[in-house]
């Protein structure tokens, strides 16, 4: 009897009638995991010492604080480091008193907690995507058709926050802190040294840069579920 695919038969040589699908909900797990990888991973990456001195720089953060740029690489490390450790955020910046006070900690530790929340999440799905992935590999055009919805959908909800953040910067920021931290944890005055050290305008950079970021890897994505569905198309 002939090998069967759903409803239809197929030949003995025709090699998709041996191909082993999937396990039911690997495809659901490969899309989830595809477009929560391409939302994350750009802007966690922005975390990093280079970026965010460069952007300090441009932005007058030493003279701010009255100090010079090797102070606050200094203090911008550390605090780096406790976000992604839950650390204590309590780095001097003259070696005396922590640079941030009571209020700015504890916010900071919320942060802390978001950010590696998130950083989890990016693990678990790049994990996943890469297991599912393997797992599909003998269904190249499901898993090229996959990647590409997840990678146009993120790359347009990216385009239109972005766009959001760039003409109504103070609201949408607003509305990210009231959805993620508690009322009246978040909100600090221009004499506070983590505003000083991260001023609106390092914000309004780095929001840009993340929805960059996220494009950019949703563009990545495209192109590798072309390449999938490309391959699944080609005779033979």
């Amino acid at each position: 009897m002939d090998p069967v695919d759903g409803d239809r038969r197929r030949s003995p040589a025709d090699p998709r009638a041996l191909i082993k699908r999937a396990p039911g909900g690997t495809r659901v797990a490969f899309g989830l995991a595809a477009a929560l990888s391409i939302v994350l991973t750009g802007p966690l990456l922005l975390f990093n010492p280079w970026l965010v001195s460069a952007a300090q720089a441009r932005h007058g953060v030493a003279a701010s604080l009255g100090t010079d740029q090797a102070n606050v690489d200094r203090v911008t490390v550390a605090m780096l480091r406790d976000l992604f450790v839950g650390g204590p955020f309590d780095v001097s910046l003259d070696g005396d008193d922590p640079i941030l006070d009571a209020s700015e900690r504890s916010h900071m530790q919320d942060v802390s907690g978001l950010v590696r929340t998130l950083a989890a999440l990016e693990a678990l799905s790049i994990v996943t995507l890469l297991v599912t992935g393997r797992m599909l590999r003998g269904e190249r055009a499901a898993r090229g058709r996959l990647l590409l919805r997840a990678a146009v959908g993120v790359g347009i909800l990216a385009l239109v926050l972005g766009t959001f953040f760039a003409v109504a910067f103070e609201t949408a920021f607003a509305a990210f802190h009231a959805l993620f931290f508690q009322a009246g944890t978040w909100r600090f005055g221009p004499q506070s040294n983590l505003i000083r050290l991260f001023p609106e305008a390092f914000w309004f950079e780095t929001s840009l840069l993340a929805g960059i970021a996220i494009v950019v890897s949703a563009g990545l994505a495209g192109w590798l579920a072309r390449r999938d569905l490309r391959a699944a198309a080609a005779p033979g």
